[in-house]
């Protein structure tokens, strides 16, 4: 019981820092996923408290984020706000699959440069969702998709409001200047103050012509609550027939514990710790089934506020879950107050929120470093705006993939060439290849990795450059795996290389590569032919002995 009180006398104050801005920042967000402010506060309260509780991480705060804003806004304009506790349910419950067989071992392997594209594309989503609210533009009607809403509000561009625009530039400057300047206090805490306080300056007369909008303008019968148990009375039960609720969930579950995997790495990075990463799944797939359960939407970890509370002094998930009680407090107490923060403050925060979302130093490097990767990016953030986030992930996972595939199967390795008993030159494969004459008595060609149909043809072709030769040895020291093809080919191999000479070694081949092979005919000749040693050096001393 000591050790409790002590958690909580050691983290009280990094659980309601991070409150305080939890509250603005899940009730924006909450908006731009096409919910109700109260949904991102119970998404907050509930799945925040599970995750903290269940989870792996000390440090990750599960809630509303914008890593899910595209998908979420999408299913809620064709299903309406009551379908997303739905859709949490479903992404949950996937999410136990994913823990339970192990999945997030394979999510993982997601490349970086795809993860980065799509929270690109999700920082731009974010950004063209304010810009009615951004512009003083309320009345417009808004479409299906976010490029269309743009479009619109454009359209409308006479109707800006140009002291909301005012507003809205010098929320964002304070917001920049505050980050810089001021590091231990979120400048979103006083944002949010100053815009209540604007707000009622301005609530019953236009001030120097402003009229500034307010959350409770919009969603005039929001309240504060714990919970919605009646959500599911404006669901219509035709969307279980729909594939867009089982594609929709699959792609929320595979965001959702990408995203909160990577908040727990770099929380990790940041506090020299290790979380358990089976355990953040199984807490994130409970976190989402309780914000289901209440009424709320889907969550994962939220990197920004995961930032704050390792900044804010936290040492113990009971930072997380001292996070949402004092968020739950605060607003049963104070819940007018927040009613009271205009559009254009929630804009600023949400704008400020995916400018920061965007990993600026990771594509500098892509652009000098890798170019392909950078390009690769980039579409993916084209093709998450344009259509979809999830076709985005996949497109750009299925490009990596055939480029991984392609390089894997060049084959490359070493090749070393000895003569008079010493080794004269190390070569790649492909500068190898390129040799008009092999002058050497021994050659030693190395495959390593995997012996598959996907690089062994390319060793093949190789080898047909060495005959001729004295001696070689086909060295499998830093060769792990064979499949059916692989064996078959590295019997191809030593048969191309015995058209020239018969006098071809195999050296360090490991117990699981020889399980599999040593029944093969060819493998039995050369245990007769003495012609298979365990390290390459004592086949090279045996050859030059003789």
């Amino acid at each position: 019981m000591k050790k409790q009180v002590d958690y909580v006398l050691q983290n009280w104050r990094s659980g309601i820092t991070v409150a305080l801005v939890n509250i603005p920042l899940s009730m924006a967000l909450a908006i731009a996923s096409g919910a109700t402010p109260t949904q991102g506060i119970i998404t907050a309260f509930w799945a925040g408290l599970v995750a903290s509780f269940f989870g792996g991480s000390h440090y990750n705060i599960v809630g509303p984020t914008g890593a899910l804003s595209g998908f979420l806004f999408g299913f809620a304009v064709f299903y309406g706000w009551n379908a997303l506790p739905l859709l949490a349910l479903f992404s949950g419950i996937l999410m136990l699959f994913a823990f339970f067989f192990r999945l997030d071992r394979y999510i993982i392997f997601i490349p970086r440069s795809v993860v980065y594209g799509f929270t690109l594309g999700i920082a731009i989503i974010l950004i063209l969702g304010q810009v009615d609210n951004a512009l003083g533009i309320y009345t417009v009607e808004k479409g299906e998709s976010v490029l269309e809403n743009t479009f619109i509000i454009l359209q409308h561009i006479s109707e800006v409001q140009l002291p909301i625009v005012l507003l809205f530039l010098f929320s964002m400057g304070f917001l920049l200047i505050w980050r810089k300047k001021i590091k231990k206090f979120p400048g979103a805490i006083v944002l949010a103050l100053l815009g209540v306080i604007a707000s009622w300056i301005t609530k019953d007369s236009s001030f120097f012509g402003i009229h500034l909008s307010t959350i409770g303008d919009k969603y005039p019968n929001i309240q504060a609550q714990i919970g919605n148990f009646f959500w599911w009375k404006g669901v219509s039960w035709d969307i279980f027939e729909e594939k867009s609720l089982w594609v929709a969930s699959l792609a929320v579950a595979l965001v959702a514990i990408l995203e909160t995997l990577l908040s727990g790495q770099i929380a990790d990075n940041m506090t020299h710790t290790k979380f358990n990463r089976p355990k953040e799944v199984f807490g994130l797939a409970l976190a989402n089934i309780f914000s289901g359960i209440f009424g709320g939407i889907p969550a994962t970890a939220a990197l920004a506020r995961t930032s704050l509370n390792i900044q804010s002094g936290a040492s113990h998930r009971a930072s997380g879950m001292l996070n949402c009680i004092f968020l739950m407090a605060i607003t049963l107490i104070l819940f007018s107050f927040f009613r009271l923060i205009p559009l254009v403050i929630i804009a600023s925060l949400l704008v400020f929120v995916a400018i920061f979302m965007i990993e600026k130093k990771y594509f500098r490097d892509l652009f000098e470093k890798e170019k392909f990767s950078f390009s690769l990016s980039l579409l993916v953030a084209i093709i998450t705006v344009v259509d979809d986030p999830l076709i985005g992930i996949l497109v750009g996972t299925v490009i990596a993939l055939l480029v991984f595939v392609s390089n894997v199967a060049k084959g490359e390795t070493e090749v070393l060439l000895w003569r008079d008993g010493k080794m004269v030159e190390s070569v790649l494969k492909n500068e190898f290849l390129k040799k008009v004459n092999i002058e050497s008595d021994l050659v030693v060609y190395k495959i390593s990795g995997t012996l598959t149909y996907l690089n062994m043809p390319a060793h093949l072709e190789a080898v047909q450059k060495i005959r001729g030769n004295q001696y070689v040895i086909v060295s499998l020291r830093h060769a792990f795996y064979v499949d059916t093809d692989g064996i078959s080919y590295l019997e191809e191999i030593i048969e191309a290389l015995k058209e020239g000479n018969d006098k071809v070694f195999l050296s360090g081949i490991n117990p699981e590569i020889e399980k599999k092979i040593r029944k093969e005919m060819f493998y039995q000749k050369k245990i007769i032919e003495k012609k298979i040693f365990s390290r390459t050096s004592e086949a090279i001393q045996t050859i030059f002995q003789k």
